[in-house]
């Protein structure tokens, strides 16, 4: 029961906050499981020697015939080999249907699947601080260079990319961040242009905002060098 005095209000805000939470904890795994799978490549790779794989990464997985089970925080969800696309699985809502083909490592697995890591999945840093640059000249070089906001708010990827295509033909290097917590769901992407005079030294740009010399905008969970690179750490589930 709920005691008199707590208002009705509060007792809704923390329950929202507490669902907030729980999304947030599912998103950030569920991303960082979709890092995995998509980081390396095994075209033969069954459902057994995915779960023990997943599983050697920290996981609860159970083996089925032709995908992977697993929960998190309540909520299941299912990977199934992915043969000859890229990664290793697909990450599904709902249990795949049973395929009239027998995968035949699943009959007969003489020879045990040994997942390779994709090479240009290595560019992509995890939990990655940038040195944010002192020169004022440089700032002011990359402020005037576009005219903000490039695009409406809530549409960051589509501004970093512009912001992208705006930096580079300047001939600077780029680096794209994302953090896939702020906002809860949804993620954030934003650039950081590199001082070409001192060299890794960095000023954060959102594409919205502009210039950002908040120590938030130079540290992120994922960051890359290649805007198409976001398509490996975007959960991407499948119905």
């Amino acid at each position: 029961m709920i005691p008199r005095f707590i208002p009705i209000w509060i007792v809704g805000v923390l329950v929202f906050l507490r669902i907030l939470l729980i999304f947030s904890c599912n998103a950030e795994v569920a991303t960082d499981l979709w890092f995995l799978v998509s980081s390396y490549e095994d075209p033969k790779i069954n459902s057994y020697d995915l779960a023990m794989f997943i599983t050697a990464h920290g996981y609860q997985a159970t083996p089925r015939e032709d995908y992977v089970a697993m929960t998190i925080s309540g909520k299941e969800f299912y990977l199934a080999p992915n043969d000859a696309s890229p990664g290793l699985a697909d990450i599904l809502m709902a249990p795949p249907k049973r395929s009239e083909k027998t995968h035949p490592d699943d009959t007969a697995r003489e020879s045990k699947s040994q997942p390779v890591r994709v090479s240009y999945s290595l560019e992509i840093k995890k939990d990655t601080t940038y040195t944010k640059t002192n020169s004022r000249e440089f700032r002011e070089t990359i402020r005037n260079a576009a005219l903000f906001p490039l695009t409406p708010y809530g549409m960051c990827f589509e501004g970093s990319s512009r912001m992208g295509k705006i930096y580079t033909s300047l001939g600077y290097n780029l680096i794209y961040m994302y953090n896939p917590d702020n906002p809860p769901g949804r993620g954030h992407e934003w650039v950081l242009v590199e001082d070409d005079k001192t060299g890794n030294t960095w000023q954060a740009v959102d594409s919205y905002y502009g210039i950002m010399d908040i120590s938030d905008y130079y540290r992120a969970p994922y960051s890359f060098p290649k805007h198409d690179d976001i398509k490996l750490i975007l959960p991407q589930w499948v119905i």
